[in-house]
């Protein structure tokens, strides 16, 4: 299991999304106070393993109202520069 889990309610409504590779799919998420944080790394069904651009997770899953995948989302795909922080063994 991961760390950091999305509220599962708000993946029900809000999913499924396409995968870019098997139970892997890059979605932005809204947050409670409105920021928008994009390119998050969501591993079957809701567990945040990466954001791009971050060492560490960014926000609080629970703080997630709506999560989305934009055009920027799907042409998006994971590479060895992303720090994964979201996986059970991560540090």
């Amino acid at each position: 299991m991961a760390r950091y889990q999305l509220p599962a309610n708000v993946i029900e409504r809000d999913g499924p999304f396409s995968e870019f590779k098997q139970d892997a799919s890059i979605v932005s998420v809204e947050l409670a106070d409105g920021r928008i944080v994009e390119q998050v790394l969501l591993i079957y069904p809701n567990e945040v393993w990466a954001v791009r651009g971050s060492a560490q997770m960014p926000f609080e899953p629970q703080n997630v109202v709506r999560v989305f995948q934009s055009s920027h989302d799907l042409a998006t795909r994971t590479t060895s520069e992303w720090a994964v922080f979201g996986a059970k063994n991560a540090t």
